[in-house]
């Protein structure tokens, strides 16, 4: 049984995957608030900041600065995570 990590606010799910995949095509330093904007639905952004930590700790991301901001660029384990979560989950 696969375990899917769902976060979620205001009823709005944000996956793994979807965070990962927005990444994903340049591998650039990308700010939680270019993040923000990015997501389908609106998200509190205190808790994109606080996911984005989070998927830091766990070795997908990479933390960084752009012009002096936190940012985060996704990192290889989280390369190799997000082809695991698309052969699982189609």
């Amino acid at each position: 049984m696969s375990r899917v990590m769902v976060v979620t606010h205001l009823h709005v799910a944000m996956t793994k995957r979807e965070v990962l995949e927005m990444f994903s095509p340049n591998e650039q330093f990308v700010t939680p608030d270019a993040i923000c904007r990015q997501l389908r639905e609106f998200r509190h952004r205190s808790s994109v900041y606080s996911y984005l930590f989070r998927l830091h700790k766990q070795g997908l991301l990479l933390r960084g600065r752009v012009s002096g901001r936190i940012a985060y660029r996704i990192s290889q384990r989280g390369i190799d995570r997000l082809r695991f979560l698309k052969s699982v989950h189609g």
